[in-house]
């Protein structure tokens, strides 16, 4: 995934367990090929640093409104 592509408030599917997670925070600087992500897992309280080539939009539907999609948050989800 492209770093101009994150943007915060956007689904993602982590590829390497593939869960899904919110990112919370811009891309930061970690090396010249990869920049680091804080995202937010759904449905817990775990939050990581993630690569950025390890992750991948959800399609646009599966984004919030915000993003373009139709996504609401069920409720009773954190």
């Amino acid at each position: 995934m492209k770093t101009s592509d994150i943007k915060i408030g956007l689904r993602v599917r982590v590829l390497t367990n593939n869960m899904n997670a919110l990112v919370v925070s811009k891309p930061e600087y970690y090396t010249a090929n990869a920049k680091l992500t804080r995202i937010k897992y759904e449905n817990s309280t775990r939050y990581e640093y993630m690569i950025n080539s390890q992750m991948e939009p959800l399609p646009k539907e599966d984004q919030y409104v915000a993003h373009g999609g139709n996504y609401k948050k069920p409720e009773g989800d954190f």
